[in-house]
Parts: structure tokens; C-alpha cells; sequence
């Protein structure tokens, strides 16, 4: 529509179908993930690694300083030989070569952070934000860009339609079976499930049955102030209290599975429903409001 647009980077493998000895078009490839790095150029890689998968925080800077390694792929397909102290010339050939190819290609500023680059919150100018409202019964995201609730006190409050007969099913959740947290209905009543690696695990059961017609279904935490960020949830159901519990432990961030609303999809959080497919709530979910509070 006339907007100048990127380029598409790189060579099409197409001609790679026509014979396995077709002569390679591609003679330089560079490599960068998390700084790690590397470079492929005539036969060559050049590679310096930094930090482990598992080291998510604190990684610091000294990617600045962490050795290269020199391979002759021609020769070494398995990389067995490092040859950075035989050829150091070529080492800096091939050094200087990913310094180029990441100037062209927006590489650099190289960011050796890893868990914090997942958070957008960290790309967002402006004041944290305190509130998110959702609506309808089908919402799917990713948990760093949905709500940012536990250690800190907050509010989840939900308007529903219960149909006649009752409703049942996820109303909201965050997490998977190794952590996370699912609040749902079942048998007509509400319950709260924080799992917490089995090793502090909670359920809180709902004393109040949720009657039909539009009901609001609310959860208070109420943080202790805990380094394990454990606190006390509260139940309410159309402004009555309706069950509380301890949360032994909590955590800022509960996996890589999302934040829902309507269903608990990939894994159950709570076993209690892992028969029950993403246990779909069967009523109308016409807002779920979450609220930090002082």
C-alpha cells in the first residue's frame, strides 16, 4: 500500500532441492542469542559462548570478556578442534566479520540480560500500570503481558451470568501444574487453587453457592509481607464473604504457559479437573476486573 517496508534477510534454500553437492550460495552467517555468539564464513565458525540457559537473572556484563573459539567446519564438522590459539589472525577476521554483519542486520546494542528481556513492562514508558479489565469468556495471553498480580495485594473481581442449573469451569487463571493459580467454579461453588511446585500447594473452597443470574465473584489478597510471598485470600460471592485460606507461597511469574480467561488450556493447574479438558466455563464471564491495591 506504498509503505516502504524491510527487506526479507537471507538466501532462499530452493536451490538446496536440486542435488545434495550443489555449491553453498550462503558464505557468511552470523549467530546471537542471549550473547552468545558466532559467525560462519568460508568454511570457518568463530563462537564465543556466554552464560548458561537455566542462569535467567544477574548475568552481568562479562560477555564482553568471555573467549572465543576458532573451528575449520571443512575439516571439523563436529567442531572437536579449537584452533583460536593456532590462528589468531583468522579469530580476528572472523571477530571483526560478526561485528559487521551485526551492525547490518540491528544486532547490536548486544543486551546480555535474559529473564528481564521476557518482561514487556520493561519496554512500556509512562507509570506501571495497577489495573487490567477483560472481557467475554475467551482470552489468551502470554503471562508477562497480562496481569501482574502476586506477591502484591490486589483485588480479581468477576461478573458472571449463571445460567439456570448452575455453571461451572475456569472463570480465571494463570500458570501450569507445576506452578500457578486457577480460580474456577465446581459443584456451584467457587474455589481458589495456588499451586506451588508441591511443595506449598493450597486449595480454598467456596462456602457459598453462586446462585443464578448475574453474580459477582470477587478474591481479596492480602499479603504477609514474606519474602515467599504468602498472604491471606478471601472469597466473596455478590459482596458476602464466601472462604478464605493461606497462600503459603506465591510468584511473580508462574511458567511459560498464559493468562486466561474462561479456561485452563495445555495443563491443570489444580489436579481436581485434569479429566475435564480445559474445564471451559459454562456461564457468561462479562468482565474480569484485577486490581493492585495499597
Amino acid at each position: 500500500n506504498g509503505i516502504a517496508q524491510k527487506p526479507i534477510e537471507g538466501v532462499s534454500m530452493m536451490y538446496s532441492f536440486d542435488g545434495g553437492k550443489v555449491e553453498d550460495r550462503r558464505k557468511t552467517q552470523y549467530f546471537e542469542m542471549a550473547t552468545n555468539r558466532a559467525i560462519y564464513h568460508d568454511g570457518w565458525v568463530a563462537c564465543s559462548k556466554y552464560g548458561l540457559p537455566w542462569e535467567t537473572a544477574g548475568r552481568g556484563d562479562g560477555f564482553m570478556t568471555a573467549p572465543w573459539e576458532l573451528y575449520n567446519v571443512d575439516e571439523d564438522f563436529s567442531q572437536a578442534n579449537d584452533l583460536a590459539k593456532q590462528f589468531p589472525d583468522k579469530l580476528k577476521e572472523l571477530q571483526q566479520a560478526f561485528t559487521e554483519q551485526a551492525k547490518l542486520y540491528d544486532v547490536l546494542p548486544l543486551d546480555p540480560r535474559f529473564s528481564e528481556r521476557m518482561d514487556p513492562s520493561l519496554r512500556v514508558s509512562g507509570k506501571p500500570v495497577t489495573s487490567w479489565n477483560y472481557f467475554g469468556n475467551n482470552v489468551w495471553l502470554p503471562e508477562p503481558i497480562g496481569p501482574k498480580l502476586y506477591p502484591r495485594a490486589h483485588v480479581v473481581s468477576a461478573d458472571l451470568e449463571i445460567p439456570k442449573g448452575g455453571a461451572e469451569g475456569v472463570v480465571t487463571c494463570v500458570g501450569a501444574f507445576s506452578c500457578g493459580w486457577s480460580l474456577y467454579v465446581k459443584d456451584s461453588k467457587p474455589t481458589f487453587r495456588y499451586t506451588f511446585f508441591d511443595i506449598a500447594d493450597v486449595t480454598i473452597q467456596g462456602t457459598e453457592e453462586l446462585p443464578e443470574g448475574k453474580v459477582n465473584l470477587r478474591t481479596e489478597f492480602v499479603p504477609d509481607g514474606t519474602p515467599v510471598g504468602s498472604g491471606t485470600l478471601t472469597m466473596f460471592v455478590n459482596g458476602k464473604a464466601a472462604g478464605e485460606g493461606k497462600v503459603k507461597r506465591s510468584s511473580f511469574r508462574h511458567g511459560l504457559e498464559p493468562f486466561e480467561v474462561g479456561r485452563d488450556s495445555i495443563t491443570p493447574i489444580d489436579p481436581a479437573y485434569k479429566d475435564r479438558g480445559t474445564f471451559p466455563f459454562t456461564g457468561t464471564i462479562e468482565k474480569v476486573s484485577f486490581e493492585l491495591t495499597p
